[in-house]
Protein backbone atom coordinates (compact mmCIF):
# COMPACT_ATOMS: atom_id res chain seq x y z
CA UNK A 1 0.00 0.00 0.00
CA UNK A 2 1.32 3.49 0.34
CA UNK A 3 2.54 3.65 3.67
CA UNK A 4 5.34 0.37 2.61
CA UNK A 5 5.86 2.16 -0.54
CA UNK A 6 6.54 5.25 1.37
CA UNK A 7 8.48 3.24 3.98
CA UNK A 8 10.43 1.68 1.01
CA UNK A 9 11.13 4.99 0.11
CA UNK A 10 12.31 5.92 3.43
CA UNK A 11 15.26 2.77 3.06
CA UNK A 12 16.62 3.97 -0.33
CA UNK A 13 17.12 7.47 0.78
CA UNK A 14 19.37 6.13 3.97
CA UNK A 15 21.21 3.90 1.44
CA UNK A 16 22.19 6.84 -0.79
CA UNK A 17 23.14 8.69 2.52
CA UNK A 18 25.28 6.43 3.78
CA UNK A 19 26.88 5.66 -0.16
CA UNK A 20 27.74 9.75 0.61
CA UNK A 21 28.73 9.48 3.52
CA UNK A 22 31.82 6.89 2.21
CA UNK A 23 32.59 9.00 -0.49
CA UNK A 24 33.28 11.61 1.74
CA UNK A 25 35.49 9.58 3.72
CA UNK A 26 37.44 8.61 0.69
CA UNK A 27 37.97 11.67 -0.20
CA UNK A 28 38.57 12.77 3.45
CA UNK A 29 41.52 9.83 3.55
CA UNK A 30 42.80 10.65 0.15
CA UNK A 31 43.23 14.39 1.12
CA UNK A 32 44.86 13.69 4.15
CA UNK A 33 47.42 11.58 2.12
CA UNK A 34 47.73 14.45 -0.35
CA UNK A 35 48.42 17.06 2.25
CA UNK A 36 51.23 14.56 4.02
CA UNK A 37 52.67 13.58 0.50
CA UNK A 38 52.82 18.21 -0.20
CA UNK A 39 54.30 18.57 3.38
CA UNK A 40 57.10 16.00 2.60
CA UNK A 41 57.86 17.58 -1.04
CA UNK A 42 58.04 20.99 0.56
CA UNK A 43 60.23 20.17 3.63
CA UNK A 44 62.52 18.30 1.27
CA UNK A 45 62.63 21.38 -1.22
CA UNK A 46 63.58 23.52 1.82
CA UNK A 47 66.40 21.22 2.84
CA UNK A 48 67.83 21.03 -0.73
CA UNK A 49 67.60 25.00 -0.99
CA UNK A 50 69.11 25.30 1.90
CA UNK A 51 72.17 23.57 1.09
CA UNK A 52 72.35 25.52 -1.67
CA UNK A 53 72.81 28.61 0.51
CA UNK A 54 68.68 30.06 0.12
CA UNK A 55 67.07 32.01 2.78
CA UNK A 56 63.76 30.52 3.58
CA UNK A 57 62.20 32.83 5.66
CA UNK A 58 59.63 34.09 3.34
CA UNK A 59 59.29 30.36 1.93
CA UNK A 60 58.76 29.51 5.52
CA UNK A 61 56.03 31.39 5.90
CA UNK A 62 54.19 30.15 2.29
CA UNK A 63 54.62 26.60 3.08
CA UNK A 64 53.11 27.20 6.49
CA UNK A 65 50.01 28.68 4.87
CA UNK A 66 49.55 26.30 2.62
CA UNK A 67 49.31 23.63 5.17
CA UNK A 68 47.42 25.65 7.54
CA UNK A 69 45.14 26.02 4.47
CA UNK A 70 45.12 22.40 3.10
CA UNK A 71 44.14 21.47 7.11
CA UNK A 72 40.57 24.16 6.68
CA UNK A 73 39.80 22.20 3.61
CA UNK A 74 40.06 19.13 6.13
CA UNK A 75 37.86 20.10 8.64
CA UNK A 76 35.13 21.51 6.31
CA UNK A 77 35.36 18.19 5.23
CA UNK A 78 34.63 16.69 8.78
CA UNK A 79 32.01 19.14 9.57
CA UNK A 80 30.07 18.00 6.18
CA UNK A 81 30.48 13.94 7.19
CA UNK A 82 29.66 14.64 10.79
CA UNK A 83 26.33 16.66 9.41
CA UNK A 84 25.89 14.22 7.53
CA UNK A 85 26.06 11.60 10.19
CA UNK A 86 23.21 13.26 12.02
CA UNK A 87 21.03 13.66 9.18
CA UNK A 88 21.19 10.02 8.69
CA UNK A 89 20.81 8.93 12.35
CA UNK A 90 17.81 11.19 12.24
CA UNK A 91 16.44 9.64 8.94
CA UNK A 92 17.11 6.51 10.86
CA UNK A 93 15.04 7.37 13.47
CA UNK A 94 11.98 8.40 11.28
CA UNK A 95 12.00 5.04 9.22
CA UNK A 96 11.71 3.28 12.65
CA UNK A 97 8.56 5.38 13.61
CA UNK A 98 7.62 4.92 10.14
CA UNK A 99 7.56 0.88 11.07
CA UNK A 100 5.84 1.84 13.81
CA UNK A 101 2.75 4.15 12.11
CA UNK A 102 2.31 0.48 10.24
CA UNK A 103 0.76 -1.64 12.42
CA UNK A 104 -1.32 1.00 13.46
CA UNK A 105 -4.99 0.59 12.48
CA UNK A 106 -5.24 4.10 10.45
CA UNK A 107 -3.33 2.12 8.24
CA UNK A 108 -6.13 1.51 5.80
CA UNK A 109 -7.37 4.99 5.94
CA UNK A 110 -3.47 6.23 5.19
CA UNK A 111 -3.46 4.38 2.13
CA UNK A 112 -6.58 6.05 0.78
CA UNK A 113 -5.05 9.39 1.53
CA UNK A 114 -2.01 8.70 -0.33
CA UNK A 115 -3.44 6.98 -3.24
CA UNK A 116 -5.64 9.97 -3.40
CA UNK A 117 -2.81 12.27 -4.00
CA UNK A 118 -1.11 9.95 -6.33
CA UNK A 119 -4.45 10.26 -7.91
CA UNK A 120 -4.53 14.25 -8.58
CA UNK A 121 -1.04 14.47 -9.42
CA UNK A 122 -2.21 11.75 -12.39
CA UNK A 123 -4.92 13.52 -12.39
CA UNK A 124 -3.47 16.65 -13.80
CA UNK A 125 -0.80 15.54 -16.05
CA UNK A 126 -3.59 13.10 -17.94
CA UNK A 127 -5.91 15.59 -17.69
CA UNK A 128 -5.69 16.63 -21.60
CA UNK A 129 -6.71 12.84 -21.63
CA UNK A 130 -9.68 12.91 -19.78
CA UNK A 131 -10.83 15.80 -21.60
CA UNK A 132 -10.51 14.54 -24.65
CA UNK A 133 -11.66 11.09 -23.58
CA UNK A 134 -15.23 13.16 -22.38
CA UNK A 135 -15.52 14.76 -26.18
CA UNK A 136 -14.97 11.55 -27.76
CA UNK A 137 -17.94 10.01 -25.68
CA UNK A 138 -20.14 12.60 -27.26
CA UNK A 139 -18.84 12.08 -30.40
CA UNK A 140 -19.72 8.42 -30.11
CA UNK A 141 -23.28 9.57 -28.46
CA UNK A 142 -24.02 11.95 -31.43
CA UNK A 143 -22.85 9.63 -33.90
CA UNK A 144 -24.66 6.07 -31.98
CA UNK A 145 -21.88 4.11 -32.45
CA UNK A 146 -20.44 1.80 -30.55
CA UNK A 147 -17.19 2.58 -28.42
CA UNK A 148 -15.99 -0.77 -29.83
CA UNK A 149 -16.65 -0.31 -33.32
CA UNK A 150 -13.86 0.03 -35.95
CA UNK A 151 -15.97 3.65 -36.96
CA UNK A 152 -15.37 5.02 -33.89
CA UNK A 153 -11.69 3.85 -33.36
CA UNK A 154 -11.14 5.48 -36.33
CA UNK A 155 -13.14 8.35 -35.84
CA UNK A 156 -10.62 8.22 -32.19
CA UNK A 157 -7.25 7.89 -34.30
CA UNK A 158 -8.46 10.43 -36.43
CA UNK A 159 -8.56 13.32 -34.00
CA UNK A 160 -5.26 12.01 -32.56
CA UNK A 161 -3.43 12.26 -35.72
CA UNK A 162 -4.69 15.89 -36.89
CA UNK A 163 -4.18 16.81 -32.79
CA UNK A 164 -0.50 15.74 -33.70
CA UNK A 165 -0.06 17.16 -37.35
CA UNK A 166 -1.46 20.62 -36.91
CA UNK A 167 -1.64 23.92 -34.54
CA UNK A 168 -5.43 22.07 -33.02
CA UNK A 169 -4.98 19.60 -30.18
CA UNK A 170 -6.52 16.25 -30.27
CA UNK A 171 -9.23 17.22 -27.86
CA UNK A 172 -10.12 20.54 -31.00
CA UNK A 173 -10.54 17.80 -33.41
CA UNK A 174 -13.15 16.06 -31.27
CA UNK A 175 -15.04 18.93 -30.74
CA UNK A 176 -14.76 19.36 -34.46
CA UNK A 177 -16.44 16.07 -34.68
CA UNK A 178 -18.66 16.71 -32.76
CA UNK A 179 -20.51 19.27 -34.63
CA UNK A 180 -19.91 17.63 -37.80
CA UNK A 181 -22.21 15.17 -35.99
CA UNK A 182 -24.91 17.30 -34.50
CA UNK A 183 -25.02 18.50 -38.24
CA UNK A 184 -25.85 14.82 -39.27
CA UNK A 185 -22.92 13.78 -40.68
CA UNK A 186 -22.20 9.59 -40.68
CA UNK A 187 -18.86 8.58 -39.34
CA UNK A 188 -17.27 8.21 -42.43
CA UNK A 189 -18.46 11.86 -43.76
CA UNK A 190 -17.02 13.39 -40.36
CA UNK A 191 -13.33 11.73 -41.62
CA UNK A 192 -14.45 13.40 -44.95
CA UNK A 193 -14.94 16.48 -44.35
CA UNK A 194 -12.68 17.40 -40.74
CA UNK A 195 -9.53 18.08 -42.45
CA UNK A 196 -10.95 20.77 -44.78
CA UNK A 197 -12.80 22.19 -41.54
CA UNK A 198 -9.43 22.09 -39.77
CA UNK A 199 -7.36 23.94 -42.56
CA UNK A 200 -10.62 26.67 -43.21
CA UNK A 201 -10.68 27.21 -39.12
CA UNK A 202 -6.57 27.91 -39.26
CA UNK A 203 -7.12 29.94 -42.29
CA UNK A 204 -9.66 32.16 -41.18
CA UNK A 205 -8.66 32.43 -37.62
CA UNK A 206 -12.02 31.29 -36.08
CA UNK A 207 -12.56 27.93 -33.42
CA UNK A 208 -13.27 25.25 -34.88
CA UNK A 209 -16.52 24.30 -33.78
CA UNK A 210 -17.95 27.84 -35.24
CA UNK A 211 -16.01 26.77 -38.84
CA UNK A 212 -17.56 23.34 -38.96
CA UNK A 213 -20.81 24.86 -38.27
CA UNK A 214 -20.30 27.33 -41.28
CA UNK A 215 -18.94 24.58 -43.58
CA UNK A 216 -21.72 22.06 -42.53
CA UNK A 217 -24.56 24.52 -43.68
CA UNK A 218 -22.96 25.61 -47.14
CA UNK A 219 -22.51 21.71 -47.70
CA UNK A 220 -26.13 21.14 -46.99
CA UNK A 221 -26.90 24.63 -48.96
CA UNK A 222 -25.08 23.39 -51.82
CA UNK A 223 -25.81 20.07 -51.68
CA UNK A 224 -21.86 19.31 -51.89
CA UNK A 225 -21.03 16.16 -50.20
CA UNK A 226 -18.70 15.73 -46.89
CA UNK A 227 -15.48 14.97 -48.88
CA UNK A 228 -16.33 18.60 -50.61
CA UNK A 229 -15.49 20.58 -47.73
CA UNK A 230 -11.96 21.39 -48.99
CA UNK A 231 -13.67 22.79 -52.08
CA UNK A 232 -15.52 24.66 -49.76
CA UNK A 233 -12.70 25.95 -47.29
CA UNK A 234 -10.52 27.08 -50.47
CA UNK A 235 -13.38 29.04 -51.71
CA UNK A 236 -14.07 31.04 -48.57
CA UNK A 237 -10.71 31.18 -48.38
CA UNK A 238 -9.79 32.56 -51.52
CA UNK A 239 -12.93 34.65 -51.08
CA UNK A 240 -11.98 36.53 -48.25
CA UNK A 241 -8.27 36.99 -48.86
CA UNK A 242 -9.13 38.79 -52.01
CA UNK A 243 -11.99 41.08 -50.83
CA UNK A 244 -12.96 42.96 -47.82
CA UNK A 245 -14.74 39.64 -45.54
CA UNK A 246 -13.63 37.65 -43.69
CA UNK A 247 -14.46 33.50 -42.98
CA UNK A 248 -17.41 34.69 -40.13
CA UNK A 249 -19.04 37.14 -42.61
CA UNK A 250 -19.52 35.19 -45.71
CA UNK A 251 -20.63 32.20 -43.29
CA UNK A 252 -23.18 34.75 -42.31
CA UNK A 253 -23.93 36.13 -45.93
CA UNK A 254 -24.40 32.17 -47.35
CA UNK A 255 -26.60 31.23 -44.58
CA UNK A 256 -29.65 33.81 -46.15
CA UNK A 257 -28.42 33.54 -49.85
CA UNK A 258 -26.94 30.07 -50.05
CA UNK A 259 -30.53 27.98 -50.48
CA UNK A 260 -32.03 30.46 -52.62
CA UNK A 261 -28.56 30.86 -55.16
CA UNK A 262 -28.52 26.84 -54.90
CA UNK A 263 -31.69 26.21 -55.95
CA UNK A 264 -31.53 28.67 -58.90
CA UNK A 265 -28.39 26.73 -59.78
CA UNK A 266 -25.49 29.57 -58.93
CA UNK A 267 -22.49 27.68 -57.43
CA UNK A 268 -20.98 27.79 -54.46
CA UNK A 269 -17.62 30.05 -56.18
CA UNK A 270 -20.21 32.29 -57.88
CA UNK A 271 -22.28 32.70 -54.93
CA UNK A 272 -19.11 33.75 -52.81
CA UNK A 273 -17.73 35.90 -55.55
CA UNK A 274 -21.13 37.94 -55.49
CA UNK A 275 -20.37 38.34 -51.95
CA UNK A 276 -16.69 39.70 -51.66
CA UNK A 277 -17.99 42.13 -54.43
CA UNK A 278 -20.79 43.36 -51.85
CA UNK A 279 -18.49 42.93 -49.56
CA UNK A 280 -15.84 45.23 -51.18
CA UNK A 281 -18.85 48.07 -51.38
CA UNK A 282 -19.58 47.72 -47.49
CA UNK A 283 -22.37 45.35 -47.74
CA UNK A 284 -21.38 42.03 -45.43
CA UNK A 285 -22.51 39.52 -43.33
CA UNK A 286 -26.52 39.39 -42.89
CA UNK A 287 -26.96 42.60 -44.80
CA UNK A 288 -24.72 41.34 -47.93
CA UNK A 289 -27.46 38.04 -47.54
CA UNK A 290 -30.65 39.35 -47.26
CA UNK A 291 -29.81 41.54 -50.29
CA UNK A 292 -28.55 38.95 -52.30
CA UNK A 293 -31.59 36.46 -51.40
CA UNK A 294 -33.91 39.37 -52.47
CA UNK A 295 -32.45 40.26 -55.66
CA UNK A 296 -32.11 36.53 -56.79
CA UNK A 297 -35.58 35.64 -55.45
CA UNK A 298 -37.07 38.93 -57.24
CA UNK A 299 -35.34 38.17 -60.43
CA UNK A 300 -36.08 34.90 -60.11
CA UNK A 301 -39.98 35.15 -59.77
CA UNK A 302 -40.50 38.61 -60.20
CA UNK A 303 -43.10 40.76 -58.91
CA UNK A 304 -45.20 42.96 -61.43
CA UNK A 305 -43.05 46.28 -60.41
CA UNK A 306 -39.96 43.68 -61.17
CA UNK A 307 -41.59 41.97 -64.32
CA UNK A 308 -42.23 45.79 -65.61
CA UNK A 309 -38.96 46.86 -65.27
CA UNK A 310 -37.26 43.99 -66.72
CA UNK A 311 -39.70 43.94 -70.01
CA UNK A 312 -38.97 47.31 -70.35
CA UNK A 313 -34.95 46.99 -70.12
CA UNK A 314 -35.40 43.77 -72.52
CA UNK A 315 -33.26 41.72 -70.12
CA UNK A 316 -34.38 38.03 -70.18
CA UNK A 317 -33.81 36.39 -67.04
CA UNK A 318 -34.64 32.71 -67.98
CA UNK A 319 -33.63 31.10 -71.30
CA UNK A 320 -36.20 29.35 -74.03
CA UNK A 321 -36.85 26.13 -71.54
CA UNK A 322 -37.37 28.49 -68.52
CA UNK A 323 -34.34 27.70 -66.92
CA UNK A 324 -32.47 30.45 -64.98
CA UNK A 325 -29.45 32.03 -66.98
CA UNK A 326 -26.27 32.04 -66.09
CA UNK A 327 -26.49 35.20 -63.07
CA UNK A 328 -23.18 36.89 -64.68
CA UNK A 329 -24.74 37.20 -68.00
CA UNK A 330 -28.53 38.74 -66.45
CA UNK A 331 -26.18 40.84 -64.25
CA UNK A 332 -24.07 41.86 -67.57
CA UNK A 333 -27.17 42.64 -69.31
CA UNK A 334 -28.53 44.68 -66.81
CA UNK A 335 -25.54 46.79 -66.98
CA UNK A 336 -25.47 47.41 -70.51
CA UNK A 337 -29.49 48.01 -70.78
CA UNK A 338 -29.60 50.63 -67.75
CA UNK A 339 -26.22 52.60 -69.40
CA UNK A 340 -28.28 54.65 -71.32
CA UNK A 341 -30.23 55.99 -68.59
CA UNK A 342 -29.54 58.76 -66.05
CA UNK A 343 -28.63 58.04 -62.81
CA UNK A 344 -32.05 58.72 -61.58
CA UNK A 345 -33.60 56.35 -63.61
CA UNK A 346 -31.24 53.20 -62.87
CA UNK A 347 -31.72 53.31 -59.29
CA UNK A 348 -35.63 53.41 -59.80
CA UNK A 349 -35.01 50.23 -62.13
CA UNK A 350 -33.26 48.67 -59.33
CA UNK A 351 -35.47 49.37 -56.70
CA UNK A 352 -38.30 47.90 -58.73
CA UNK A 353 -36.50 44.77 -59.78
CA UNK A 354 -34.85 44.18 -56.38
CA UNK A 355 -37.09 46.24 -53.72
CA UNK A 356 -36.35 49.24 -51.33
CA UNK A 357 -33.78 47.36 -49.01
CA UNK A 358 -32.29 44.92 -51.89
CA UNK A 359 -31.64 47.63 -54.35
CA UNK A 360 -28.29 49.02 -53.58
CA UNK A 361 -26.85 45.07 -53.34
CA UNK A 362 -28.10 44.81 -57.28
CA UNK A 363 -26.51 47.53 -58.14
CA UNK A 364 -23.28 47.21 -56.74
CA UNK A 365 -23.72 43.32 -58.47
CA UNK A 366 -24.34 44.76 -62.11
CA UNK A 367 -21.51 47.32 -61.58
CA UNK A 368 -18.88 44.73 -61.07
CA UNK A 369 -20.53 42.67 -63.59
CA UNK A 370 -20.23 45.75 -65.79
CA UNK A 371 -16.12 46.49 -65.26
CA UNK A 372 -15.53 42.51 -65.68
CA UNK A 373 -14.23 42.36 -61.58
CA UNK A 374 -17.25 39.54 -60.74
CA UNK A 375 -15.96 37.52 -63.42
CA UNK A 376 -12.43 37.67 -62.92
CA UNK A 377 -12.95 37.00 -58.88
CA UNK A 378 -15.56 33.78 -59.96
CA UNK A 379 -12.72 32.59 -62.22
CA UNK A 380 -10.25 33.21 -59.42
CA UNK A 381 -12.37 31.04 -56.74
CA UNK A 382 -12.81 28.49 -59.60
CA UNK A 383 -9.25 28.11 -59.79
CA UNK A 384 -8.54 28.26 -55.91
CA UNK A 385 -8.02 24.39 -55.28
CA UNK A 386 -5.52 24.12 -52.01
CA UNK A 387 -5.97 27.57 -51.21
CA UNK A 388 -7.20 26.89 -47.46
CA UNK A 389 -4.43 24.35 -47.01
CA UNK A 390 -1.37 27.05 -48.26
CA UNK A 391 -2.86 29.76 -46.27
CA UNK A 392 -3.15 28.09 -43.11
CA UNK A 393 0.53 26.69 -43.53
CA UNK A 394 1.41 30.73 -43.70
CA UNK A 395 0.18 31.69 -41.12
CA UNK A 396 1.60 29.24 -38.77
CA UNK A 397 4.90 29.46 -40.04
CA UNK A 398 5.96 31.76 -36.62
CA UNK A 399 6.96 31.17 -33.43
CA UNK A 400 3.34 30.99 -32.11
CA UNK A 401 2.62 27.96 -34.87
CA UNK A 402 5.57 26.43 -33.35
CA UNK A 403 4.62 26.74 -29.98
CA UNK A 404 0.76 25.74 -30.54
CA UNK A 405 2.33 22.64 -32.56
CA UNK A 406 4.63 22.11 -29.78
CA UNK A 407 1.60 22.41 -27.24
CA UNK A 408 -0.24 19.77 -29.75
CA UNK A 409 2.32 17.47 -29.92
CA UNK A 410 2.48 17.49 -26.10
CA UNK A 411 -1.10 16.63 -25.30
CA UNK A 412 -1.02 14.07 -28.16
CA UNK A 413 1.73 12.25 -25.75
CA UNK A 414 -0.05 12.60 -22.67
CA UNK A 415 -3.17 10.81 -24.21
CA UNK A 416 -1.12 8.31 -26.09
CA UNK A 417 0.52 7.33 -22.18
CA UNK A 418 -3.18 7.50 -20.59
CA UNK A 419 -4.21 5.02 -23.19
CA UNK A 420 -1.90 2.69 -21.59
CA UNK A 421 -2.98 3.22 -17.88
CA UNK A 422 -6.48 4.42 -18.49
CA UNK A 423 -8.12 0.78 -17.40
CA UNK A 424 -6.02 0.83 -14.14
CA UNK A 425 -6.86 4.43 -13.20
CA UNK A 426 -10.41 3.95 -13.77
CA UNK A 427 -10.66 0.56 -11.70
CA UNK A 428 -8.61 2.10 -8.91
CA UNK A 429 -11.18 5.73 -9.12
CA UNK A 430 -14.19 3.27 -8.97
CA UNK A 431 -12.53 1.55 -5.75
CA UNK A 432 -11.42 4.62 -4.23
CA UNK A 433 -15.37 5.87 -4.93
CA UNK A 434 -16.73 3.05 -3.86
CA UNK A 435 -14.72 3.03 -0.39
CA UNK A 436 -15.73 6.44 0.32
CA UNK A 437 -19.37 5.53 -0.09
CA UNK A 438 -18.92 3.09 2.18
CA UNK A 439 -17.59 5.13 4.31
CA UNK A 440 -19.73 7.96 4.76
CA UNK A 441 -22.68 5.09 4.53
CA UNK A 442 -21.32 4.54 7.73
CA UNK A 443 -20.92 7.57 9.45
CA UNK A 444 -24.62 8.32 8.30
CA UNK A 445 -25.56 5.19 10.20
CA UNK A 446 -23.20 6.14 13.57
CA UNK A 447 -23.35 10.04 13.69
CA UNK A 448 -22.74 10.00 17.21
Amino acid sequence: NALNQLQRTGTVLSEKQQKLMQQLSTRLERLNESRTREIQKMRELGGELKRHGISLTGSDNTIQQAIRRTEQYNNQLERERQALARVTRARERYSRAQETAGKLKTGGALAIGAAAAGGYAAGRFLQPAIGFGKEMSRVQALTRIDQNSPQFKALREQALKLGSETQFTASDAASGQSFLAMAGFTPQAIQAALPGVLNMALAGGVELGETADIGSNILTQFNLTADQMDLVGDTLTAAFTRTNTDLRALGETMKYTGPVAAKLGISLEEAAAMAGMLANNGLRGSDAGTAMRASLSRLASPPKAAADALKELGVSVADARGKMRPMEDVLLDLYKATQKYGQVDQVSFFKDIAGEEAFVGLQTLVAAAGSGELQKLTRELQGARGEADRVAKVMADNLDGDLKNLDSAWEGLRIRISDLVDGPLRSVTQWLTRVLEKITSLAQAHPG
